[in-house]
């Protein structure tokens, strides 16, 4: 039976059966031959995936509150945002801490057998989610802004189209819950009855063809719709007018909170690839080639492109206050009660004076 160190969205990274990191005496401290047993190296992945940790639930949560506390932020648009940052949470709860205690800390699974298949099964369904929820939001846009006049999707519409796209992620993700489990990969682990949680195949050919699935169904096919209707909306909202055709104050103003939700989208869409698609073509290279993990330094490539795939889950909401006014109030008005935030918001209402002449991008 043959194992996969991490499929694309699962978890598992560099364990000592696969990368030589540990050769352990003692059953107490797995590592002692590592540099990811040094003091100073752990230091380095408690406080980068702690920030990740707690950047990420408190933006998310402060998305989730924001469009929930106010009325005229329950647009269509907004309830997919609000996908997003569900699934970003999950990320953060459940797979930033798991993943690098078990990988990069302890090396060997010390959450239990229950645990194991459901971490890497979230994971996979959070990515896909974040995904077909970026395709969503931009067809919805592609149709309001290139055939103005048709009807607009409902706030029931989009609920049900959320639920469709957990159910097809859940579906997409299963065979990952079936295969996962836990595993003892040498006889140091077996003695000290220490496990790692990893994807066992029942054969080479169904670990590679599921993982190419996968990268397909995550990433080809949602890039390419999300390449086609950003441009296309693109061209469309920075065209030129034919000459002497006259343009409204309204129309001026229209344009600008158009132009302003496609930098903002394109931007998430670019940030969750960058993140995401580097570990998941590294993993499927894995797949591929065992030998890859007897490279000196593929530990910290892996540690490096794991932590900027479980760093996206902390990237939108920034995005969101970097990029639109009522998000950026909003949050301020959320922590409003710190000290110093009083005079920030006065000052945040004031510059979105003029732009609240502008068509809410969230209503566009």
């Amino acid at each position: 039976m043959s194992m996969n160190n991490e499929t694309n969205g699962s978890l598992d990274g560099p364990a000592d059966y696969k990368l030589n990191l540990t050769n352990p005496d003692d059953c107490n401290y797995f590592g002692s031959q590592s540099i990811f047993s040094t003091n100073w190296f752990r230091g380095i992945i408690y406080f980068v995936y702690s920030t990740v940790f707690v950047v990420a639930l408190t933006g998310n949560g402060l998305v989730c509150y924001v469009v929930h506390s106010s009325p005229r932020m329950k647009t269509v648009t907004n309830f997919f945002i609000v996908n997003l940052a569900l699934g970003d949470i999950l990320i953060a709860l459940f797979c930033v801490p798991t993943s690098s205690i078990s990988t990069l800390i302890l090396q060997y699974w010390p959450f239990g057998p229950e645990l194991c298949p459901t971490v890497i099964y979230l994971q996979a369904v959070s990515v896909l989610v974040s995904a077909y929820t970026l395709v969503a939001i931009s067809i919805d846009r592609y149709i309001a802004i290139m055939w103005p006049l048709k009807p607009r999707l409902s706030k029931r519409q989009a609920q049900l189209l959320i639920l469709a796209v957990w159910m097809l992620a859940m579906v997409i993700s299963l065979p990952i819950a079936i295969v996962s489990k836990l595993f003892q990969p040498s006889i140091q682990y077996k003695r000290c009855n220490q496990y790692i949680c990893i994807e066992v195949w029942p054969s080479l050919e169904n670990r590679y063809y599921y993982s190419i699935a996968l990268l397909v169904l995550q990433y080809v096919i949602p890039i390419t719709v999300l390449v086609f209707t950003y441009t296309s909306i693109a061209i469309m909202v920075w065209g030129k007018r034919p000459p002497g055709e006259a343009e409204n104050i309204r129309d001026q103003r229209m344009a600008r909170s158009k132009r302003k939700m496609v930098k903002m989208m394109v931007t998430v869409v670019i940030v969750f690839t960058v993140c995401w698609l580097p570990f998941n073509i590294l993993n499927l290279i894995m797949d591929n080639n065992e030998t890859l993990g007897s490279w000196t330094w593929f530990p910290f490539v892996w540690m490096i492109l794991h932590w900027l795939a479980m760093s996206h889950s902390c990237y939108n909401p920034v995005i969101y206050c970097w990029m639109n006014a009522r998000f950026r109030t909003g949050f301020i008005t959320a922590i409003g009660h710190l000290p110093g935030t009083h005079r920030l918001l006065r000052r945040e209402r004031r510059d979105n004076y003029n732009a609240s002449l502008d068509i809410p991008l969230t209503e566009i």
